[in-house]
Formats: C-alpha cells, sequence, structure tokens
C-alpha cells in the first residue's frame, strides 16, 4: 500500500509529524508539492521568496530521494484545484491515505476541508497534524475557555506546554532504498535571486545551530541594533517550513535545566519572539476577520485614511526625508529582508506620520519579503497601527529621529542604505536638512511631512473614531 505525503509550507523531515507518520511502517510512500501559481500571486508572493522555495524544492527533493521518497512537483492554478489534483494523484499511485499538516489562515482550512471531502470520496483518508506550531491553537485557553487576545498571558500560558511539545526524539528513516528525485517543472513565477539565503534541510539546520551556539546569548543586547548581525535571520526558514520552531526551541534547552524557564535572558529573549509568530498564528485560527482585511479592533475599521498614492509610492521607494526610514525601505527594496525594529519605525511612519492605510503597508512588505508570513507580517502592521489586538496605544506615535538616534547612533545602517549620506557625520546623519546645504544632501530628498503636526493630525483623526 502507498502513503502519500503532502508538503505545503513544511518542507523538512526533522520535526515533521506528517511526514513521520507516514513513514511509520514499510509501506511505499511518495510525496507532493502543489505549487498554486494563481493563489500564490494572489497572497502577493514575493519574487525573493518564490525563488527560495523553487532553490529549496530542488534540494529537499533530492534529500527526500536519498531516503527513498521521491517528491513530485506539480505546478497547478489555484488552492481551488488542489482537491481534485491530489484525489488524482492518490488514484495514480494506489493510495489511501494521505498525511500533512494542518495551516491557520481562512483560505488554507477551506482548502484542506474540501480536500477532506474530495478524498472521502474516494474512500482515501486525510491525516492532518500540527507541524507549523509548537502548540496547537485550540490548546491554549483562558480560564473560561478562550483564547487569549493578550500576548502577556498567551506566553505565559504557551510555555506551560511547551516543555513537553519539545521533548521528542527524532525518527530515524533508515532501510529503505534510495530512488532518483523527479525533475522540477519550469517556475510560472517571477524569481529574485535569493542565492545570499542557504537551502536544503541539513544546511538551515547547521544555521540554526551556528546562532544558537555563538549568538543567541546576546539576542536581548544586541537584537534593535540594525547595523549588528545580532539576529536570527532564520524567519523565512520558519515561514516556508524549512526549519520548525519546535527544533529551534528545543536548542534552547541547554540554557536552563527548568526550559522553558529560568533561562538567560538572550535565549528567553529569543523564544518569547518565537511566542509572538506563535500567538499570530493562534488568532488567525481563532478569528476569519484577520484574514478578510479586518483590523482585529471594529473602530479600525472605521478611520478615514488618506488616499494619496505619490505619499505612499515615496515611502514605498525610500524617499521620505526621514534617513532612518529610507533606511530600511532601500534595503527591503534590496535584499528582500529589512531589520524588524526598522519594520516597526516605517511601519508607524506610514501610518501615523502619513496617516495611510495599514493595508497598502502590509501588501507592500509582502511582495518584497523573503520571509513573508501572512500571520506575522498582518499582526505586526496591525500592532503598529493600534487596531490589532494587545496593539501599541494608539498614541504612541514614534519619532523617527528619537528612533534613529536610539538604535543607529553613530549612523552606519543609514549611510550603508542611503548613498547620498554616506558622507555625512553622525552628528547631523539624523536629520541632514538643518545643518547641510542642498549640495551637501547630494539630492536627498526634503522631508515629506513635520513629524509634529502629522502625530497631532493622527492622534485627533484616531480620536474622533474613539470617541464616536
Amino acid at each position: 500500500m502507498t502513503r502519500i505525503v503532502w508538503f505545503k509550507n513544511d518542507l523538512r523531515t526533522v520535526d515533521q509529524p506528517a511526514f513521520e507518520a507516514a513513514m511509520a511502517t514499510t509501506d511505499d510512500v511518495k510525496a507532493v508539492y502543489f505549487f498554486t501559481t494563481q493563489t500564490f500571486k494572489e497572497h502577493d508572493w514575493a519574487p525573493i521568496k518564490v525563488d527560495l522555495l523553487w532553490r529549496h524544492l530542488a534540494a529537499f527533493s533530492q534529500e527526500l530521494a536519498a531516503k527513498g521518497v521521491p517528491l513530485q512537483v506539480q505546478v497547478i492554478d489555484s488552492f481551488t484545484d488542489v482537491p481534485q489534483a491530489l484525489a488524482d494523484f492518490c488514484r495514480r499511485h494506489g493510495a489511501k491515505q494521505v498525511f500533512a499538516n494542518r495551516e491557520y489562515p481562512l483560505h488554507e482550512r477551506r482548502r484542506d476541508k474540501n480536500v477532506k471531502a474530495r478524498l472521502s470520496y474516494d474512500e482515501v483518508s486525510l491525516e492532518l497534524y500540527d507541524g507549523v506550531v509548537i502548540v496547537p491553537p485550540e490548546c491554549v485557553k483562558t480560564q473560561s475557555h478562550h483564547y487569549y487576545q493578550k500576548f502577556t498571558p498567551f506566553n505565559r500560558a504557551w510555555r506551560d506546554y511547551v516543555s513537553q511539545a519539545v521533548d521528542w526524539q527524532q525518527k530515524q528513516y533508515s532501510g529503505r532504498e534510495a530512488v532518483s528525485a523527479p525533475a522540477l517543472p519550469d517556475c510560472p513565477l517571477t524569481r529574485k535571486d535569493s542565492s545570499a539565503w542557504v537551502v536544503g534541510e541539513q544546511q538551515v539546520l547547521g544555521k540554526l545551530g551556528q546562532y544558537i551556539g555563538h549568538s543567541v546569548s546576546t539576542y536581548k543586547k544586541l537584537r534593535d541594533i540594525p547595523y549588528e548581525d545580532a539576529t536570527s535571520r532564520l524567519s523565512p526558514y520558519w515561514e516556508l517550513g524549512m526549519l520548525s520552531p519546535k527544533t529551534a526551541a528545543r536548542g534552547l534547552q541547554q540554557f536552563s535545566p527548568e526550559f522553558p524557564h529560568g533561562l538567560p535572558p538572550g535565549p528567553d529573549t529569543w523564544l518569547t519572539e518565537i511566542a509572538w509568530r506563535e500567538f499570530y498564528q493562534h488568532l488567525m485560527f481563532h478569528e476569519d476577520k484577520l484574514s478578510r482585511g479586518n483590523s482585529f479592533i471594529e473602530m479600525g475599521d472605521d478611520i478615514r485614511w488618506r488616499d494619496n498614492e505619490e505619499d505612499f509610492r515615496r515611502w514605498c521607494e525610500g524617499r521620505t526625508g526621514y534617513p532612518i526610514v529610507d533606511a530600511g525601505m532601500r534595503q527591503l527594496l534590496h535584499e528582500g529582508y529589512m531589520h524588524n525594529r526598522l519594520r516597526m519605525i516605517v511601519a508607524n511612519f506610514l501610518v501615523k506620520d502619513l496617516l495611510l492605510d495599514w493595508r497598502w503597508g502590509e501588501k507592500h512588505f509582502m511582495t518584497h519579503l523573503i520571509d513573508g508570513s501572512f500571520p506575522a507580517n498582518n499582526g505586526g502592521w496591525q500592532w503598529s497601527a493600534s487596531v490589532g489586538t494587545d496593539a501599541v496605544p494608539y498614541f504612541r506615535v514614534f519619532n523617527p529621529i528619537t528612533q534613529s538616534k536610539k538604535f543607529d547612533p553613530e549612523g552606519d545602517y543609514i549611510r550603508k542604505w542611503v548613498k547620498e549620506l554616506k558622507a555625512v557625520p553622525a552628528k547631523y546623519i539624523h536629520w541632514p536638512h538643518e545643518q547641510l546645504t542642498g549640495n551637501e544632501l547630494n539630492g536627498y530628498p526634503q522631508p515629506m511631512v513635520d513629524h509634529q503636526d502629522a502625530r497631532k493630525r493622527f492622534l485627533e483623526t484616531f480620536k474622533q473614531v474613539k470617541n464616536g
């Protein structure tokens, strides 16, 4: 009897419960991945993320083949085509069991529901597991059996499950004869070079080990400094499932015998960031409106945002006249990546200085980020716009100049990405327009808004909605 592993954004074998279940017997195992071209377009997949996926599919296919499992990559149009495509795949191979992991946004849950119904028509079972998160969404509940809407109590409750969840023994998949890896079809979407990022499961695990062994201890101290190489840069691998968050968390056990409690500051703060990722995944599962473009708080959908495409374009291109904002936006365009502190700064600027809809920024990020994650990106933007659950208070408006001086005091990050200012000394670089002439600015644009005036405008707009 043949068993089928249906891979999604879980392209690995370590801590992959669906793959582990399929490999539990000596039955023949085959794997399939559906590249849904139109759906990925609708979900704003960045070309650099497409490239990383495609490169990893090639490497992962070879790794699976060495374990005796051929991976067939099929290009189809959309999620709605998956049920029939998977049914046809099962029929061709005489399979009666399909193993897969759950995904939590609304479209993905609907797809899986339709797949289950279609397969059952052919008397094929679909076994679903939880491989995207450490703790399934149904597990973390308040005493009144409701899901958590505040992160701090969620984090406490979530950690109570983590110790048991990460205590597992990785299965060794030996004894199967290696097979040839099927050829990949041509990629139907535009790609942007992602070669700065490794692919292949073993390479990714190596990056994790290197980070935990050498850098996680300084994470709390250095994580907000954008010119320091202090963050893990593992987020693209979590997003595509090349790395399990459970595997990452398990690597922190060495720092405390009471894990996940009693951790030193660096590992503890990093585990908290993993908890934020899970918090947003859980919210997607519990609140369908987040998948429909709505704010978490109802009044958030009543805010009258400005409809100014020229201002939005200047923000996108890194021409706001605020050096720290422009540095972040230019890094995004060049690398397909942005330091997390900068993500907060530029998001706050778009929403609260320019009074532009946070959904515009959410979409722009997704179309460029190599680690674009719908739950995390949506959650981060709603947090910055003060319309999400447990969001930053609306009256907290980041001052981009203050943020710049605090987190890039010497201007090293700014000079790297804002070439017009590469010769500007540190004492002028955060707000060069007051001290430098036009020639000294090398064509760097004037500020598009006055921060204090923009702050007042946002607060007045928000108060009007808040007060009805």
